[in-house]
Order: C-alpha cells, then structure tokens, then sequence
C-alpha cells in the first residue's frame, strides 16, 4: 500500500483475532512489521476504519485498525506499534497449527467497537 509507513517483511506467522463482539479467528499472517500485518479473510467480512485485537505468535492481544480491504486481504495498523525485537522474533517461530500457538490468548473487552451487521 502507498500509505505504509514500515517494510513489511513476508511470514507465516500464526494468529487469532477478536473483531467486536464475534468470536476469535485464527489466521495465518502473510506479512508483519512494526506497524501492521496482512492476512486472508475467510468467510469474515470487515470493514474499513474498524477497530480489532490481534494475537501475534502467542503475543498480545494487540490492538488494530482495519486500514484497507481487497479481494481476500485485509491489512491492519496497530494502535501502537510492534518492537523490531518482537518482529524479529516472529520470524524466527514459525508454528503450523494458529490454534494451538494462540490457544491461551484472552481478549479484554472492547467498549468502542459495535456488532457489525451484514444482512
């Protein structure tokens, strides 16, 4: 994207991700940097400019901004960026199950976000 702000470096790092009121996802990310990520959709539609958690390989939950949509990606800004040293260190940890790598993740709730309807 032409607003990216950080190199993003290509992964397959595991995931999950809370998005308003729903129930955690698990996800592969594609790409990560300090300041944002990418991964496939899935049956999950999204919108722009809305607000969700991530957990990165078993680090966070990590608050985001769904920053663009296209096709079957989505790519999010963190609220608060990532250490390189934790970038870093999810190149370096590569797990294939997403569940089993994030399965003690928990979520805190989120006040500002609303349930999205798609009907």
């Amino acid at each position: 994207m032409k607003t990216r702000q950080t190199k993003r470096k290509q992964s397959n790092v595991p995931g999950r991700y809370l998005a308003g009121n729903g129930e955690p996802q698990d996800v592969v990310l594609r790409d990560v940097s300090v300041g944002g990520c990418r991964f496939e959709m899935g049956q999950r539609a999204f919108t722009l400019g809305s607000p969700l958690q991530i957990v990165v390989a078993g680090t966070g939950p990590h608050r985001a901004i769904v920053k663009w949509i296209d096709k079957d990606e989505v790519g999010l800004t963190f609220e608060r960026p990532l250490s390189q040293a934790q970038v870093d260190s999810f190149m370096g940890s590569h797990v294939p199950d997403p569940s089993q790598s994030n399965a003690g993740a928990t979520f805190t709730p989120m006040q500002d976000a609303k349930p999205q309807r798609f009907c």
